[in-house]
Parts: structure tokens; sequence; C-alpha cells
């Protein structure tokens, strides 16, 4: 739709251009302006498509860019080219009026475009301080860190009260930063005060793990003030705090993980790395592990590792309470994890 509005408005202005010069040469005026016409609108039609897709691509890119550049940046940088234009404007007026002929007007141009210019560029890169000055800036987003991408990830409520982090950490496979927002650490504290034990214990045991964290060396903890104010769910929070930082997100919440996927952002799973580093029993391979339950089928017993992959062994239903060699025979990939099939081999 934009191309052709753009292409017919090119027609019309090539039609009359064409008019009007055929109109004013040749013995025959009346049919050379018909055949200017009819040469303009078909210059108009070709050209008006090229530019109307030129326009409609560089349009895009303009927008790409432009909805990649927070507000304030942009805020401040029309409010800073604005100024400093209207002031070389008024500096350029001795030029106009001091030069002879039309010189004076490029040269009036010129300093108004370098005001323009100047003045956007000074004030997107201290848009912070001057919006901050001018009582605007409301806790920039980036103001707390200055890591990007893979330098740092967002953690999650889930990852934090999970307890496995700490391993992680201390076992080296942690390189990036940590940020824990302010509202991720309200969250923890309102579980660490509920009624229910549980949750109690819980929430205790996140907090206890972040200070455990901030003194291991090697690990930077941040604490984010940045709020996302116009969302409430601490997830949706979290999704959108971690695009506007461009950093991944540290969750063991899969819904959670499927939803900022789908959103551009990079999720680190601990349970996708737990399952991960399990170790893979082939068939034939002999273990030891007690019986702790009878199985579903009739015989059957069920035991598990250390790592917490189920075993279902045959023939072992009365050896619940004892602890048996046994051969894995097979295993089943189900949608809590591998799950293992074995035999007594005493």
């Amino acid at each position: 739709m934009f191309v052709e509005v753009v292409r017919l408005f090119i027609v019309f202005l090539a039609t009359a251009g064409g008019f009007a010069l055929g109109r004013g040469g040749g013995a025959d005026p009346e049919g050379g302006a018909v055949l200017g016409a009819t040469l303009g609108a078909c210059v108009g039609y070709v050209a008006g498509g090229v530019l109307g897709r030129l326009i409609h691509q560089l349009m895009g890119h303009v927008e790409t860019r432009l909805t990649r550049t927070p507000a304030a940046t942009l805020l401040a940088g029309a409010v800073g080219g604005s100024a400093l234009g209207l002031l070389s404007a008024l500096v350029g007026l001795p030029a106009v009026i001091l030069l002879p002929g039309h010189w004076g007007w490029p040269v009036w141009g010129l300093l108004v475009w370098i005001g323009i210019y100047e003045g956007a560029g000074i004030a997107t890169r201290r848009a912070e301080e001057l919006l901050a000055l001018a009582g605007l800036s409301t806790r920039p987003l980036v103001r707390a860190t200055p890591y990007r991408g893979a330098d740092a990830a967002l953690v999650d409520t889930s990852a934090v009260i999970d307890g496995r982090l700490l391993a992680v950490a201390r076992a080296g496979f942690l390189q990036c930063a940590l940020l824990v927002p302010r509202f991720v650490l309200d969250e923890l504290q309102t579980i660490a005060d509920a009624q229910d034990p549980l949750r109690r214990r819980r929430g205790q045991r996140g907090l206890d793990l972040l200070a455990a964290l901030q003194g291991q060396s090697g690990i930077d903890v941040h604490i984010l003030d940045d709020e996302v104010v116009e969302l409430d769910e601490v997830d949706a929070k979290l999704v959108t705090l971690a695009r506007r930082l461009d950093v991944s997100l540290l969750t063991v919440d899969a819904n959670l993980q499927r939803v900022a996927e789908l959103q551009g952002v990079r999720c680190l799973n601990l349970d996708r790395l737990a399952s991960g580093l399990r170790p893979v029993h082939v068939p034939g391979e002999t273990v030891r592990l007690p019986i702790t339950r009878e199985g579903r089928e009739p015989g059957q017993g069920v035991g598990f590792l250390d790592d917490g992959t189920m075993v279902v062994v045959g023939d072992a239903e009365d050896l619940v309470g004892q602890e048996v060699e046994v051969r894995i025979t097979g295993n089943v990939q189900t949608s809590v994890g591998r799950m293992l099939f074995a035999t007594v081999t005493e």
C-alpha cells in the first residue's frame, strides 16, 4: 500500500512535468503536451515503484533502529538536537545578513545541521544525566551493571531457592555475573516470611544461598534496582528486563524458559544441566542400588541411583529394603527424565 501511494504521487508529478515540458516546446503545443504527459506518466510509474520500494526499505531500517533504541535516548536526542539546532540558527543569522548575495544561506544551513547533529549526539550519550536533571529519569534500566549478553544472567526466584546454583558456582562452571533484581529479592522475602513451614524454609535457603554466592570468590553478584513498572508478574518482569538489558535468564522453571525463548531471551536451565551431566548407563552394565519400594507391575522393585535416576528392577519385589547388584537391560526417556530397567544379578 505504501509503495503504491508513493508511486501515485510520482506519477502525478511526472505527468505534470511532462505536460509542461511538451506544451512549452515544438510547433504543436497541444500534441506535445499530450505526448509529454504520456511519457511522464510512464516514467513516473516505473520510477515511482523503484523509489517507493527504496523508501519503504529505508523506513524499515530506521524503524528497526529506533525500536532498539531506548525511549529515554530518543527523547534526549530529539530535545538536544532541537535546542542546539535553534541556537545554531540564531548564531548563523549574521552570516545571512552580512554575506553578499545568497551566499549566507548555505552557511546558515550548514551551521544549523552541525548544531542538530552535535546536539543529538551529545544528548543521546548523556541521556541519563540530562533526564535526571530534568526530573524525568526513574531508575534507568542499564545503570546498575556494565555487563551485556553472555557476560551476565538474570537470576529467577526458582533458581535461587533450588539450591544447586551454589554447587555449580563452586565447581567453576558459572562464568557470567549474576544479576538479582530487587523484585526477586522481595519475592524471596515474601516466601521466607510465609506461614507454611516448607515455603518458609525454601525462602530462607534462597536468601542464605545468595549470601554464600556473594562471599564466593570469582562470582560477581549484583543487586539491580531496575524495575519494570508496567508489569505486575515477576516472571513477566524478568523476561522484559532480560530483553532490555540483553542478558541471559537463569532459571529452573521450564514454562518460564519456553516463554522467554519465544521472545528471544537466551535461558540457562539448571534442570537441563543436571540432566545432561547424569552418567549414561548402557545395557549390560552392572550397578549397586537399594530397592526402596515395590513397582507398579507384580514382582517389580524400584530403586534410585545417586543422581536420582529411577531404576525398575524385575523380580525384586521381595528385596525391598536391601541393596543389590543389578544389570541394566534398557532405558527410556520420559517427560520427567531417564528411567532404567534392570534385572537382579545375584
